[in-house]
């Protein structure tokens, strides 16, 4: 079953009114795979889908506290209980922070990936082994009912396909702590300064996979090259020069074909955004242009 907005704005009010926040003006920031709420000018408050592992979720609350330990630097969690539980659902309550200009953004990703790489070697909390096939694969299988059984079939075979790839390219960069979703949109701005925030996808893993998504956005998503350079030339290697680059490209377009699947198809654009994207696998097609309907850039 969709977990829709109006789900979401639901248990966000619900989850207000448990810590005393105002709930009567929710602003929507983000819905995609958590509902993202703006409270007022010094809150935000995640609302995770139904299914959300509540161990995960304490899991992103302890890896906060390390990454003040270590200085890195991250958004920071509001001083209240957490996690918030509502209609069988997890939430968490942030520091509301501003956020960045498109010419200076890829730059700081590229420099917070670099610190991120750098700093977190002492983590006290213990990391899960990188499993991004494995998060595709459950999201196929929860909305398989919804797609043709041919198209399901198509991209499991394409997973099976990148797993037996993947086993064949080994890092060149260290094997370390990784953020996972390492992208311009999980960048904001606290008094100038980046800082880095989503932090449930953290993971023992290849670096490499911190680097694919900003070098993939720019082909598929027809970005401009020099974006790429920023952030290329700030963290210090060029992904797309490593023998992995195209396993892990295929990899990151799965994903990102996967999760819009999991997304309401009664939205008219994000319905045929899905069948670009489907079309692109089923011709293998590495030239089609993607259009990002919920992607954050």
């Amino acid at each position: 079953m969709s977990w829709t907005e109006t789900d979401a704005r639901r248990t966000a009010a619900v989850m207000c009114g448990q810590v005393g926040l105002p709930r009567s003006d929710l602003d929507l920031l983000r819905f995609g795979s958590n509902a993202v709420f703006g409270v007022d000018k010094a809150h935000v408050l995640r609302v995770m889908r139904p299914g959300t592992s509540e161990a995960d979720v304490q899991r992103e609350i302890d890896l906060i506290g390390e990454f003040d330990r270590l200085d890195v630097p991250t958004v920071r969690l509001s001083d209240v209980a957490q996690p918030l539980k509502a209609l069988d659902c997890l939430g968490t309550v942030w520091e509301r922070l501003a956020e960045p200009h498109q010419d200076n953004v890829y730059r700081a990703l590229g420099r917070l990936m670099r610190l991120f790489h750098q700093r977190t070697a002492g983590l006290r909390v213990p990391l899960e082994p990188w499993r991004q096939l494995a998060l595709s694969d459950r999201r196929l299988i929860q909305c398989r009912q919804h797609y043709a059984p041919e198209d399901v079939r198509m991209l499991t075979r394409w997973s099976e396909r990148i797993a037996c790839e993947l086993d064949q390219v080994p890092p060149v960069l260290p094997v370390g702590a990784i953020h996972g979703q390492a992208e311009v949109g999980n960048v904001l701005f606290r008094t100038g300064q980046p800082v880095l925030i989503d932090f449930e996808q953290v993971s023992l893993g290849p670096r490499e996979w911190d680097l694919v998504h900003t070098a993939v956005v720019v082909t598929r998503f027809g970005r401009p090259e020099q974006r790429y350079r920023d952030f290329a030339d700030a963290y210090g290697f060029d992904v797309r020069t490593w023998d992995g680059y195209q396993t892990h490209r295929r990899l990151w377009e799965l994903c990102a074909t996967t999760w819009l699947m999991q997304h309401d198809r009664r939205s008219c654009r994000v319905s045929k955004e899905i069948e670009v994207r489907l079309r692109t696998w089923r011709d293998d097609d590495p030239d089609a242009r993607w259009t990002g309907v919920l992607e954050r850039r």
